[in-house]
């Protein structure tokens, strides 16, 4: 009986214990409606992890991979429920390769009760942030940083959410706490009034990177909460108010690369006490840093590059951030000597005073810093030797010194610095001769440049096992004489070697081992022999090749793996030859200089097969034969020089049609941009301008040139030439170029450099030339130009040798006097001709006018070729000169019916 009243007992537990299981398990199952929005919404995207920005996930598995039909969905990854209710609060798609577009009617805005949103670092194809988001009430967290989003930040106001009258705009949705939008460039707009309570409760705002329009405005002094502010590189202006200063819980400011035009550093961020790091780079501040900087107590990361601060006295305000651990103020205008007030911070961990204008010696001012880790006084105008203190320093990591007048010796206490991984002395004027591998003593070193230092480097005893974790070696002008030993075994971790400048007369192979090498500069040595066949065929990373100016006479005909190359510069040789086609292997190069070797090919046309290509240089070679005639895809050049070669045949109209970059003037022209790698290396190219062969060390954007000058071309110059309007420098000198200098050369508005000087050019000099008002340097000499040179503009300021050697030609600023000639007007047409070629003249169209007048023409030409037949006396009245017996015509009367002709051609 007991037995049974056990098992009785048993059996009710076992019941009891399934219902509460039962109870438990369905308490946790998520709602069939949201679990069916999930997949609808993962199923409206496809997956390509190549086409997001920021995210470094290339494959792999992702969050939706766990979302399965009939399965709890609250147990998917990414997904999170409320214990209590099974809604769905947490949603987390960061960086899960999402790609398309998100829809009005998306199922996404069916999860109402989602209090965290992230979709950050997925491209969905310019979607708008839609009406839709005003569904999520409950919402505290929403990131869509990075995701490709498009359009207005915000709809209008009087937009709302239909149903429920709560306006769509994600800046209304009360409960947020954190909103990051950055680093979504097409998003347009002006940045949102915080009044009437919007986002009161936001901690964290992040809206970097997004092209507003305006000012930022005066009520983002409301959000008494918020701790961290993010609005660095959003095309703001105006000024910077005063309200800022009311948030008091800030305590991350980031207000960086924006245009704010009031001029003063804001007093106002002085009553932010909470503040532990101020980022205000480039924002165009110039003057004094205030007193109150002073009161940030807290504060330890101050971020000021950029701005054009103070031109007398270091700001002592700084002095009081003892807490300080990251000053930043590189080229900020300041001047005089390194202040000793900066021994005050002692928790300093990185020191960045680079770019500006300090003098003098290197204060002894580092024996209190043994937190510091990172010294960075290169280009400004430092002098004496490097102090002992700075030698002393425990934690030092980096040391950046370059670009300044140092001199004396290294003190030997410098190789003690056990943790140094940077190291770079470059450009100073010190006095000493030292064994390269007394560097190697550093044995974590990682970059080091020696370059133009003044030190006389011996490679003696260097060993193979010297610089084992070195990346970064530029010892370019250091007196070297042979390739250091650890080069020639070093298999990998170089990926920047640079030994220009020296004396290095070795063969190359032995640097076949550096597979790692992105850059590579072996310029200005007296290197020989082969190029060796390895530097085009590297595994694939080899970026720039600099082997300019040594003598080398071949070139390796494989370029096969060399897929990353973007710059090779091997001019300046003894190269014989044909330029390899395996260069057409090359899809990525941009720059391409064979220029002042002896090649001896046909133009190569097969290189319109590399879509980035932007210079060209074959200059000073044996190029020859004519240009293709078919149309070539330059499309992207900046610069091409085929001067001085052999060319023949007439000028590739079809190709200057083709140059697309040289036609659009719509680069921005607010800052200074260089062409290059994008990591800091930029190109560069010698070439003829103005009349001068310059090396352009950096070569500005907008700069484009072309120069086929001291070639056999002939016949017409194109007037297709005329669409090149962002051209600065044009060059056809030197050729056989015969008829009219073409009037659509007054199109090119941004030309500084014009010469058509040694050709065989005819006709008068065209009055739309004096458009060219940035022309500096002209020269039409050589010719056969004739006619009253045009007045007005640049022609102003040229000079009789711009002219010389044109017989025919009179006026200022030559000394022959044209009589009673006049600068001949070019006619003014009707406007309603400019813009449709029409218009009505006595009742007759414009086309059938000037159908009449070019058959007019002709027929006088033929009437009077026969008069001038017939009647020689008409002739000898008419012209002052009498016909040969030959029966050809003078040269005077040869070029009136050639001008005739050449206006019927015109017509």
């Amino acid at each position: 009986m007991g037995f049974l009243l056990s098992n009785y007992q048993l059996t009710i537990c076992i019941l009891l214990y399934s219902l509460i299981f039962c109870f438990s398990s369905s308490a946790h199952l998520c709602h069939n409606h949201e679990s069916t929005a999930l997949l609808q919404f993962k199923q409206s995207f496809s997956f390509n992890c190549s086409v997001s920005v920021g995210c470094y996930r290339t494959s792999g598995s992702h969050n939706t991979d766990s979302w399965k039909e009939g399965t709890d969905c609250c147990a998917w990854d990414g997904v999170t429920c409320d214990n209590t209710t099974s809604h769905v609060i947490g949603l987390d798609l960061f960086c899960n390769c999402l790609y398309g577009t998100i829809h009005p009617n998306s199922s996404l805005f069916n999860l109402v009760h989602l209090q965290h949103l992230d979709l950050s670092l997925n491209n969905f194809n310019h979607s708008q942030i839609l009406p839709s988001f005003g569904r999520f009430t409950n919402l505290t967290h929403l990131h869509l940083n990075y995701s490709y989003l498009s359009g207005p930040i915000q709809s209008s106001s009087e937009e709302v959410w239909q149903g429920n009258n709560v306006s769509n705009s994600i800046f209304h949705l009360q409960k947020l706490q954190v909103l990051w939008l950055y680093g979504n460039r097409k998003l347009t707009g002006k940045l949102q009034s915080f009044i009437n309570g919007t986002l009161r409760h936001l901690r964290s705002l992040a809206l970097s990177e997004i092209d507003f329009t305006g000012e930022l405005p005066n009520s983002i002094g409301q959000l008494e909460y918020l701790e961290e502010l993010y609005l660095y590189d959003c095309n703001l202006f105006g000024t910077i108010p005063t309200s800022l200063g009311n948030l008091k819980k800030l305590r991350m400011l980031a207000l960086g690369g924006n245009n704010f035009n009031n001029g003063q550093f804001p007093s106002s961020i002085g009553h932010l006490k909470n503040l532990e790091e101020l980022y205000l780079q480039s924002c165009n501040f110039f003057g004094t840093i205030p007193t109150s900087l002073g009161n940030l107590k807290k504060l330890r990361i101050l971020y000021l590059p950029g701005n054009n601060l103070i031109n007398d006295q270091f700001p002592s305000s700084i002095g009081h951030l003892k807490n300080l651990e990251e000053l930043y103020l590189s080229d900020c205008n300041f001047s005089g000597t390194i202040p000793r007030s900066l021994t005050n911070l002692t928790r300093l961990i990185y020191l960045d005073l680079s770019y500006n204008n300090f003098e003098g010696p290197i204060p002894q001012l580092f024996s209190n810093f043994s937190q510091l880790q990172s010294i960075d006084f290169s280009n400004n105008q430092l002098t004496g030797p490097i102090p002992s203190s700075i030698t002393g320093l425990p934690n030092l990591q980096s040391l950046y010194l370059g670009s300044n007048s140092i001199n004396g010796t290294i003190p030997p206490s410098l190789f003690h610095l056990v943790n140094l991984t940077d190291l770079d002395l470059s450009s100073n004027n010190l006095s000493d001769t030292v064994e390269l591998d007394t560097f190697a003593k550093l044995e974590y070193l990682v970059f080091l440049d020696l370059s133009n230092s003044g030190l006389s480097l011996t490679t003696t005893n260097s060993t193979p096992f010297s610089f084992r974790k070195i990346w970064t070696l530029q010892l370019s002008s250091c007196n070297i004489s042979k390739i250091p030993e650890f080069l020639k075994t070093r298999k990998e971790f170089l990926e920047m070697l640079d030994l220009s400048n020296n004396c290095l007369n070795e063969e190359l192979n032995p640097l076949c081992n550096l597979h790692s090498l992105v850059y590579l500069d072996l310029s200005n040595n007296q290197l020989a022999g082969l190029i060796p066949t390895c530097l085009g065929n590297f595994n694939g990373n080899l970026t720039l090749l600099n082997l300019k100016r040594n003598n080398f006479h071949g070139i390796p005909q494989t370029f096969g793996y060399a897929s990353m190359l973007q710059e090779l510069d091997i001019s300046h040789n003894k190269l014989q030859g044909v330029l390899p086609r395996s260069l057409a292997n090359c899809t990525n190069l941009e720059v391409l200089n064979v220029g002042h070797n002896f090649i001896e090919d046909a133009f190569p046309f097969w290189l319109e097969n590399l879509p980035q290509l932007k210079i060209i240089v074959l200059r000073d070679n044996k190029f020859h034969g004519p240009i293709p005639r078919k149309r070539l895809a330059f499309t992207n050049l900046h610069i091409i020089d085929m001067s001085h070669n052999e060319f023949t045949g007439t000028l590739p109209s079809e190709h200057f049609e083709s140059m697309h970059s040289m036609m659009m003037d719509d680069e921005d022209k607010s800052s200074l941009n260089y062409m290059g790698d994008g990591n800091g290396y930029y190109y560069s190219v010698t070439i003829m301008n103005k009349g001068l062969e310059m090396e352009l060390v950096k070569i500005i954007t907008i700069f484009k040139a072309v120069d086929f000058s001291h070639n056999k071309f002939h016949g017409n110059i194109p007037i297709s030439i005329g669409r090149l309007k962002a051209l600065y420098v044009l060059n056809f000198s030197g050729n056989g170029l015969t008829g009219l200098i073409p009037m659509s050369l007054g199109d090119l508005t941004k030309l500084e450099s014009l010469d058509l000087s040694q050709n065989k050019l005819s006709g008068e000099i065209p009055q739309q030339l004096t458009k060219l008002t940035f022309l500096e340097v002209l020269n039409f000499s050589q010719n056969n130009l004739t006619g009253l040179i045009p007045r007005g503009g640049q022609f102003e300021t040229f000079s009789n040798t711009s002219y010389e050697g044109n017989l025919g030609l009179c006026g200022f600023p030559l000394s022959k006097n044209c009589g009673n000639v006049q600068i001949a007007e070019p006619p003014t047409l009707p406007s309603s001709f400019s813009r449709n070629f029409k218009f009505k003249f006595d009742g007759f169209g414009w086309e059938a006018v000037l159908m009449g007048y070019a058959c007019g023409a002709l027929l006088g030409l033929l009437i009077g070729s026969c008069i001038i037949q017939r009647k020689e006396e008409w002739l000898v009245r008419i012209f002052g000169v009498k016909r040969c017996q030959h029966g050809k015509r003078s040269k005077k009367v040869w070029k009136k019916l050639a001008h005739t002709k050449s206006i019927i051609n015109c017509l």
